[in-house]
């Protein structure tokens, strides 16, 4: 039994972790999504949070999360899933309730990150 506590609460205490970064990487996205905006196109402001939130993700969650270090093959990985995830979801949902559904890039920002 006591081995079964031991186990528990790494478990746990990394899920924390990775909530907070994952809360703090979102912010990061929208904090900078929203500064640059008013300056450049509203994809310009996504592709940079994006960037900016996914570099901080990573090395957050690699050396505070798991406490562990990242590897070449790993950080490929991760960057090309992102990228996929950025260029054609992200950028095509924005485009989607933009241009279909008539929302202003202020307001499509947020059903595109939940999605």
């Amino acid at each position: 039994m006591k081995n079964y506590k031991l186990f528990i609460k790494p478990s746990y205490l990394q899920f924390v972790r990775f909530c907070v970064v994952g809360v703090i990487a979102t912010l990061i996205d929208m904090a900078i999504f929203y500064s640059l905006k008013p300056f450049v196109h509203y994809d310009i402001a996504l592709v940079c949070g994006y960037c900016i939130s996914l570099m901080f993700n990573y090395n957050m969650t690699v050396h505070w999360t798991f406490q562990t270090h990242s590897s070449a093959r790993n950080l490929i990985g991760v960057v090309s899933a992102h990228m996929i995830n950025l260029f054609i979801v992200r950028m095509g949902l924005m485009w989607v309730f933009i241009n279909m559904f008539g929302f202003s890039s202020s307001i499509a920002f947020f059903p595109t990150m939940g999605i």
